[in-house]
């Protein structure tokens, strides 16, 4: 699958007849002469001739409608599958499977709109994944799958899954991105007191404030309650893990949040990579005993060895009336901003 990496990582397609280079940031200018592209952005419409959704069907359904651990377990992405092009090529997401051997009505249009470029890196390649931006409307992203054969297609879809999901989750990642930061944002002088610093917007207010604790609340009518909070701990290396990070997330929790608590069983831990760090990601759902209520959360805690401090990062969100993972994909951008200042910053 060497190849197939090399393809997925390439920065230009060729569509046409034509050379047209990506640019490297997917966040491209909008081109006047496109419309926007709609619909719902957590809904991925497939093309697939009939055999091929028949095999595929099911593998895109576990790897792309991946629960996310909440009160209800939300689907990140929904599939469905689309026949006519010209009632959905404007929609956000699009994912097309092509067989080159087909004359089916699918490939054959698929084959019709690239270039032979791409039709014979395909055939030296077995298989191919072509992601553009900007097909036929702005800030659209269209993901092409293809393969010499239909067994090599249908390998491709199992095997580059978790590609396959990371670049859709990306491009839904930089559309919330674009929504957070169309609004004013905090000044570095918020975090003038402080070794650290986040980019983050002024809907967020300040929500309490300790030693070595900073918590920000956004609360808006009709939308979900949104906290975002720092902790920052002189803490010797050895003496930081997973056990000190579940019980820290768990005293904060009830110290802060007004006696919000989790349980192990409602609560998913995995080593990740945070900020260019080996950190730790906790994620599940909590609930406060006091007032009968509960949510979702998500917290991120890593150890810095330049100032041999350990940072924990939190997102919690409460909203009754709805879906909580929209939310927290936000707070997961916004915490994602996060940096410690060097000596000069401060």
């Amino acid at each position: 699958m060497k190849k197939i990496l090399f393809l997925l990582t390439a920065i230009f397609l060729i569509f046409g007849c034509g050379e047209k280079k990506e640019e490297k940031s997917s966040q491209q200018k909008l081109d006047p002469r496109k419309p926007m592209s709609w619909g719902h952005q957590q809904t991925i419409y497939v093309f697939a001739d009939e055999n091929v959704w028949k095999y595929a069907k099911s593998h895109l359904q576990k790897n792309l409608e991946r629960f996310h651990f909440t009160t209800t377990n939300e689907k990140i992405f929904e599939i469905k599958r689309a026949k006519n092009i010209e009632q959905f090529y404007r929609f956000n997401n699009l994912l097309f499977f092509c067989d080159l051997e087909a004359t089916t009505e699918i490939s054959e249009y698929v084959k019709d709109i690239i270039s032979k470029k791409i039709i014979t890196e395909v055939k030296e390649n077995s298989v191919g994944i072509y992601p553009k931006n900007n097909l036929w409307a702005n800030d659209q992203f269209v993901l092409f799958l293809l393969g010499d054969n239909e067994r090599n297609l249908l390998t491709l879809n199992i095997e580059m899954a978790n590609e396959v999901y990371s670049l859709f989750r990306e491009k839904l990642l930089e559309r919330i991105s674009r929504q957070v930061y169309q609004t004013k944002i905090y000044s570095q002088q918020e975090f003038a007191d402080l070794s650290w610093k986040l980019k983050l917007p002024k809907s967020y207010v300040r929500y309490k404030k300790d030693e070595n604790f900073l918590s920000y609340l956004a609360r808006l009518r009709n939308k979900p309650d949104r906290y975002i909070s720092v902790y920052w701990e002189d803490i010797d290396e050895k003496d930081f893990g997973k056990d000190w990070f579940h019980k820290k997330r768990a005293d904060l929790a009830w110290k802060y949040y007004d006696e919000d608590e989790f349980d192990k069983k409602d609560a998913k831990s995995e080593k990740i990579k945070f900020l260019g760090q080996t950190a730790w990601k906790l994620s599940g759902r909590w609930q406060n005993k006091k007032y009968a209520v509960g949510g979702a959360f998500q917290s991120f805690s890593f150890y810095d060895k330049k100032t041999q401090k350990a940072y924990l990062i939190d997102n919690s969100v409460y909203f009754p009336e709805g879906d909580k993972l929209p939310a927290l994909l936000e707070l997961e951008i916004i915490s994602k901003t996060f940096s410690i200042k060097s000596f000069e910053e401060r």
